[in-house]
């Protein structure tokens, strides 16, 4: 499965598209979500701001309001015939990620992945409605980035 950068906004420029990429990547392999699907799929991550976050918010899940990622099973979508499958779309919200790195002193760069990180681990099968469930995101959420910062740097990014 190959993950691509379908959007990116000016407000979060990219020093590294590359670095990112191999991030995400690797976070498609360690949340298990790779394995899911051939070499050619293709998952689309898209970088939006707190506005485009929001009418996603409001027109898909009916929650008013701006959120930090969204993502969308798009695997039981009929392929177009001679095209990559796209099995799905995060969208990750750059606003939320820029003042939540400055709040918690994570830097923006690790919000933006550890977003990407939680969208594919819904796309993986995992769900945090439930407290237990939401236990289990945390610890994998933790093991991934962890192994993701032992791999590469988060400031290289941005």
């Amino acid at each position: 499965m190959n993950v691509l950068l379908t959007k990116v906004r000016r407000r979060a420029p990219l020093k590294r598209r590359s670095v990112l990429l191999r991030m995400l990547n690797q976070a498609a392999i360690r949340s298990g979500l790779a394995s899911r699907f051939g070499p050619a799929d293709e998952l689309h991550v898209i970088l939006v701001s707190g506005d485009e976050i929001a009418a996603l918010n409001e027109a898909h899940l009916g929650h008013a309001g701006s959120t930090d990622v969204i993502a969308f099973d798009l695997a039981e979508e009929t392929p177009v015939p001679g095209e990559p499958r796209q099995v799905g779309e995060i969208y990750v919200c750059v606003d939320v990620a820029m003042e939540m790195g400055e709040k918690l002193g994570t830097g923006t760069a690790y919000e933006l992945v550890l977003y990407c990180v939680h969208g594919m681990l819904h796309l993986a099968g995992l769900d945090d409605h439930e407290a237990a469930d939401k236990e289990c995101m945390r610890a994998a959420e933790a093991r991934i980035m962890e192994r993701l910062r032992d791999i590469l740097d988060f400031r290289d990014i941005l």
